[in-house]
């Protein structure tokens, strides 16, 4: 039988104290993260706290840091953890205060479902069917893997704007979000999209960083969730507001020049009207160092790219534009890509 060395992150509130414990575990074959940490809680120390329900990767309760990645521990089997690192290391979720242990306080990542709105909102006017209300299957295409989320912030935990910014809905909530702005059966579709791209925290907050896809046990795909409220968005005329403009600006710029027009970009971003004043002065320290650094000078002597080069860029423009939905996404074409990304 061999045997796994396990460093887990212990925090005793009793005493506000962080520290690191090593545990040795023999395994089984076919044995997961979860199956071990529960013979150290039952064998080894009954102070360790975790959280645990289903043990059948369905309740969520059992995310945790493994080996810096947020994952579901009954879902992990040991030796592909070992692979990642060893020992394997074990934390609490990130983003969120810590009670014990490997229990976090969830209240922060629940709350913003609710801010979110994340329940259906029928029509009014509608006459109250016999026995459910229907949605076509063509359109349930659309948002049928949102609705596989199972709450266990695992891409809240690995999400870096949450990790400065609590203000952020987060991807499970953008997500949920997303199901219900595509869901026929609501009525309020417009005001979704109009109160997520003004909100702090909403769809323009995401830095596309893809860690929310790779931690995601459910193939929820949050960020293409949000990427697709964004172009919901856009198309609804929802546009007054620093991220639609920004996204414009950058894409516009580069479509046409083949470059990307830094000297103008913040001044486009920020829009004309009084709103845009306190904005631009905070650009102010900026531009001062670009003046300094000759940036500016050297940003307004490219002309762009090469007319080859352009037209080259405007293929590319043409062909995103007409990529298909979500749901032709390959997912274990991006992950290999991701891991080579991070290898590079």
């Amino acid at each position: 039988m061999p045997t796994q060395r396990f460093l887990i992150d212990r925090y005793d509130p009793a005493d506000d104290r962080a520290y690191e414990q090593e545990f040795s575990v023999d395994y089984e074959p076919g044995q997961t993260v979860l199956d071990c940490l529960n013979i150290i809680r039952w064998e080894q120390d009954g102070t360790l706290s975790l959280r645990m329900s289903c043990r059948h990767a369905i309740c969520g309760s059992c995310v945790v840091k493994i080996n810096g990645r947020s994952g579901l521990a009954c879902q992990t089997q040991v030796p592909a953890a070992a692979g990642r690192g060893d020992p394997i290391r074990i934390g609490p979720q990130g983003n969120q205060t810590v009670i014990k242990d490997l229990v976090v306080d969830s209240h922060k990542f629940m709350e913003q479902f609710e801010r979110a709105e994340t329940w259906l909102q029928p029509h009014e006017e509608q006459e109250p069917p016999v026995r459910e209300y229907r949605q076509d299957k063509d359109e349930f295409d659309h948002w049928q893997h949102a609705s596989t989320c199972i709450h266990c912030g695992a891409c809240y935990s690995d999400c870096t704007v949450a990790a400065v910014d609590p203000k952020f809905l987060g991807p499970a909530a953008l997500a949920k979000a997303y199901r219900f702005v595509m869901d026929s059966r609501d009525s309020r579709k417009q005001e979704r999209l109009e109160a997520l791209s003004r909100m702090h925290g909403g769809i323009w907050d995401c830095t596309r960083c893809f860690m929310c896809v790779e931690a995601c046990p459910k193939d929820v795909l949050p960020m293409d969730a949000i990427m697709e409220l964004r172009t919901e968005a856009i198309k609804a005329g929802v546009t007054n507001n620093h991220g639609t403009r920004h996204h414009k600006a950058f894409a516009g710029g580069v479509a046409k020049r083949g470059r990307l027009d830094e000297a103008t970009l913040p001044i486009l971003s920020a829009g004309f009207g009084p709103g845009a004043i306190p904005e631009m002065i905070g650009y102010t320290p900026g531009a001062i160092r670009m003046l300094k650094s000759r940036k500016l000078i050297a940003a307004a002597r490219r002309h762009g790219a090469s007319k080859e080069g352009r037209r080259e860029i405007r293929r590319l423009f043409d062909e995103v534009a007409d990529e298909k939905h979500h749901h032709d996404v390959n997912r274990e074409a991006f992950g290999t890509q991701y891991a080579e990304a991070l290898r590079t």
